[in-house]
């Protein structure tokens, strides 16, 4: 069945190639892309769900006009084929002494962002989203006047733009969690680039602004991944490895408890006076599971004594996390004390919308991202 639609492309393909004359020195053609309608634009970016082409002339662009220079000639994870799953550290991978991967090696960067500077913090994230969950969520931000990072992937914010900029305009930070969620140490410098800068891309068209963080799907970057990030305008930020929620267990095929997540929540709430510095947790908002859970981690968490909980520019003392608002760049000052306050911030009353629907469809973990 599925056999016609593609021969037809490939056909339409050899038309235009064809009707192309010999000597025109041409672009590449444009790619299959998503279309999205958008205050009145008509939005084009690459299908959902799918390694962006590398080909596509607005990359070729892209790769052009930075600066590469600095990005060390390391290997690509599982042998050079992209890799939708967590990163594999088994062969055909090879590491390098001086790969710096945080998957395989635990090698974290002067510059990654994995905790916050001051005892006591904690860098609010929620990754994945924004899905037809991540109402529910704002609103409960909203009523304990909390605000997060939200680590969106491009494909969700193609499917969901307005609920995007909600969660901005609400005073949450928004940072780039790829366009399709890949292991990005298994992609070319080229798909890299692909990944990042369209997800940053839509981010600006729907917000306004350009966001300045990214956090790497699985966590999974080495320096080469961490160079190409540096060119593209973005900072990475991981979390600390003990305060992995582990909720994706709970949208598995068999689930996990809920119960499960709240005695890690407990765990942590043991653990952080204890640590010299303060603390970035792994969470998402992709699934109703994961949300559900969220609620009430949050209901617990505001009665925990001496614990502040903010985004993660704040924690580290940025009060310039986009473009637009960093003037020459954006400094983080690592030995702030984080006192930097939020501008005030009018939130709107948030509530699902049966209307928005996420057509994401979950089969088993391979496919429930960190």
């Amino acid at each position: 069945m599925k056999t016609i639609p593609f021969l037809a492309t490939v056909l339409a393909t050899l038309c235009i190639v064809n009707a192309q004359a010999p000597t025109t020195s041409s672009p590449p053609a444009a790619v299959p892309s998503t279309t999205i309608t958008y205050n009145g634009q008509t939005l084009t970016f690459p299908p959902m769900d799918k390694l962006p082409d590398v080909k596509d002339p607005q990359v070729v662009e892209w790769v052009k006009s930075l600066d590469l220079s600095k990005v060390p000639k390391l290997p690509a994870s599982n042998g050079g084929v992209p890799n939708p799953f967590s990163a594999n550290c088994n062969p055909p991978t090879v590491i390098e002494p001086d790969q710096g991967s945080w998957t395989c090696q635990k090698f974290t960067a002067d510059d990654d962002i994995q905790e916050c500077p001051k005892t006591g913090t904690w860098g609010l994230t929620y990754d994945d989203g924004p899905s037809a969950s991540t109402p529910k969520l704002l609103s409960k931000l909203s009523d304990l006047k909390l605000k997060a990072t939200l680590f969106v992937i491009g494909s969700r914010v193609s499917q969901n733009p307005q609920i995007l900029k909600d969660a901005y305009d609400a005073g949450h930070n928004i940072g780039v969690h790829t366009w399709s969620h890949p292991a990005l140490t298994s992609l070319s410098d080229e798909a890299i680039i692909a990944e990042l800068l369209w997800t940053k891309k839509i981010i600006k068209d729907i917000i306004g602004v350009t966001p300045l963080y990214m956090r790497p799907p699985y966590g999974d970057t080495d320096n080469r991944v961490r160079a190409i990030t540096r060119a593209c305008g973005l900072k990475t930020v991981l979390w600390v490895p003990e305060f992995d929620s582990n909720d994706w267990a709970l949208a598995a095929t068999p689930p996990k408890p809920i119960s499960t997540v709240l005695d890690t929540f407990e765990t942590w709430m043991q653990k952080f006076p204890t640590m010299s510095t303060g603390f970035i947790v792994l969470e998402h908002d992709l699934f109703p599971q994961t949300v559900d859970a969220a609620l009430i981690v949050l209901d617990r968490a505001v009665k925990v004594p001496n614990l502040t909980i903010m985004t993660v520019p704040q924690c580290v003392g940025d009060n310039a996390p986009y473009l637009e608002l960093a003037g020459n760049g954006s400094t983080i000052n690592k030995s702030s004390s984080n006192k930097t306050k939020s501008s005030p911030v009018k939130v709107a009353n948030y509530s699902s919308d049966s209307s928005i629907r996420d057509n994401t469809t979950i089969n088993n973990r391979d496919h429930l991202w960190k």
